[in-house]
């Protein structure tokens, strides 16, 4: 397998594409020494990668040196949910209130970006992007200083990813859509509305995620996960997922690889 990343982020698209595909199920443990051996890294450069897992929501670390994939519960699931749909409500209305025009110009024009039809294996990575973009230009739009350091709790960069992955193709176009009447709301500075719609698009992908949760805490897990290379690419509800690339979180910032007690 050909690189094109540096190996530290080569481990972490790896990993993460791991998790999501189900080839490492929740609750199982991952060997850093094995990572290291595997990859070729060092133990600073791969707990750099693991810790940033942990923050991104797919990892956890019981104690000092040892992680295994989050297993996440339909309850946890559900909160977030009920969560996201409280402040993203308020965040929408916010915004509908406070936005310049200019910032609205700006977020029309991500909606419409959203909308271009993908090219030929372009594959699902650019709705993964775009979607987050458009819950973290809103995020800033609404002028609530506290709000952006609390999404990337209600809104972590795994459970958008999972949205995703759980998503069929008709499910993704009718996102498309409600974001574009979100947008509209907006632009109208109908902030009821707004918040309505917002609400409507969060909890539109609930039950599909919550059936991931459900088919994945039922695979096969033994203990201890066998570390392999994993290139892709799964194919998923009629859908075509490889590694993809990273991206930030929904405060709209990248989250560093960075070095944590391991």
């Amino acid at each position: 397998m050909a690189d094109k990343e540096p190996a530290t982020e080569q481990l972490f698209l790896e990993l993460r594409f791991g998790v999501l595909s189900g080839h490492y199920p929740p609750g199982q443990a991952l060997a850093r020494e094995a990572l290291c051996s595997l990859y070729g890294l060092n133990t600073v450069a791969v707990t750099e990668v693991l810790n940033t897992l942990v923050l991104e929501g797919y990892l956890t670390r019981a104690k000092p040196g040892h992680y295994a994939v989050k297993a996440w519960s339909r309850n946890e699931i559900e909160d977030l949910y009920e969560m996201r749909a409280s402040l993203e409500g308020i965040a929408v209305a916010r915004a509908a209130e406070r936005a310049s025009e200019a910032e609205i110009a700006v977020l029309q024009d991500q909606i419409a970006a959203a909308q271009v039809p993908l090219l030929p294996g372009e594959g699902p990575e650019r709705t993964i992007h775009h979607r987050l973009r458009f819950h973290a230009e809103i995020m800033k739009m609404a002028k609530i200083p506290a709000l952006p350091d609390m999404a990337r709790t209600f809104l972590p960069n795994a459970l958008n990813r999972r949205i995703c992955w759980s998503l069929r193709a008709g499910d993704l176009q009718q996102s498309l859509r409600s974001r574009g009447k979100i947008g509209a709301a907006i632009a109208e500075r109908n902030a009821a509305m707004a918040r309505l719609l917002m609400r409507e698009e969060v909890f539109a992908s609930r039950e599909a995620v919550l059936a991931e949760i459900d088919a994945l805490g039922n695979l096969p897990c033994p203990p201890e996960a066998t570390i392999e290379r994993l290139a892709g690419p799964f194919a998923h509800n009629g859908q075509s997922f490889g590694l993809g690339t990273r991206e930030a979180a929904a405060d709209g910032k990248l989250i560093p690889l960075r070095t944590l007690a391991g």
